[in-house]
């Protein structure tokens, strides 16, 4: 699906997962009954979604409260609980096997840290597929070419040639999308959909690095 402003904001994935992304006409989805409505309106009525601090740590579905305030990702095996992921500039991650589901925020801390594999160490633990047989989808997030970051970043990891286009002094455009394409095809996923979708140049969507703190979006994966 083409990545410009015209583009529907929901994708359909293998073994009936679909995901959809909501705009900033749907509210802050932190707000609780915002985020009830709009899932309302897919007839999605239980979501599970981590609060995400920037993180590596995957839960079951079924954690506790406190352990879903501690994650960013989380994985089930069941059929019935939808997952999400909040993002304004951060892609979220979703992983699909014939008997499991996976989300993760993936924010530049999360994927210098590992929350690729941390994702995929916990989907083996509810799929009875290997790796080599699930699919991937990186939702909407800041694409390479708008995202300027600095040492620090760059020093966090040894981020993929392919996402690292040089810059300024002390400076360089990372892609971290590509990243997690990089990082999932060392796991053995080679069947990734990316949504390509840019929410800094999206005018429907909230980007932090744009706008600075205020909305975030949802991305929600559910077999419907």
């Amino acid at each position: 699906m083409p990545g410009d402003a015209q583009s529907a904001l929901h994708w359909d994935l293998p073994h009936g997962v679909r995901v959809a992304y909501s705009t900033v006409a749907d509210g802050d989805q932190r707000d609780r009954n915002a985020r009830h409505a709009w899932l309302a309106s897919r007839s999605i009525s239980r979501c599970i979604v981590p609060r995400q601090v920037h993180g590596t740590r995957i839960v079951q579905a079924d954690a506790d409260h406190q352990d879903l305030a501690q994650a960013d990702g989380v994985v089930n095996g069941g059929m019935d609980t939808a997952l999400g992921a909040f993002g304004a500039d951060c892609p979220g991650l979703v992983l699909v096997a014939r008997d499991a589901l996976g989300v993760a925020h993936c924010g530049w801390r999360g994927v210098a840290g590992g929350i690729v594999a941390r994702l995929v160490e916990a989907m083996r633990t509810v799929s009875a597929n290997e790796p080599s047989r699930w699919s991937a989808f990186i939702g909407p997030g800041i694409s390479g070419p708008r995202y300027e970051v600095d040492q620090p970043v760059l020093g966090a990891r040894r981020w993929p040639v392919s996402a690292v286009t040089p810059g300024r002094a002390g400076h360089a455009l990372l892609d971290v999308a590509q990243t997690i394409v990089v990082d999932l095809a060392e796991l053995g996923i080679s069947t990734v959909q990316q949504s390509r979708i840019c929410t800094q140049g999206d005018p429907r969507l909230w980007s932090y690095r744009q706008r600075g703190a205020g909305q975030v979006q949802l991305l929600v994966a559910w077999r419907g």
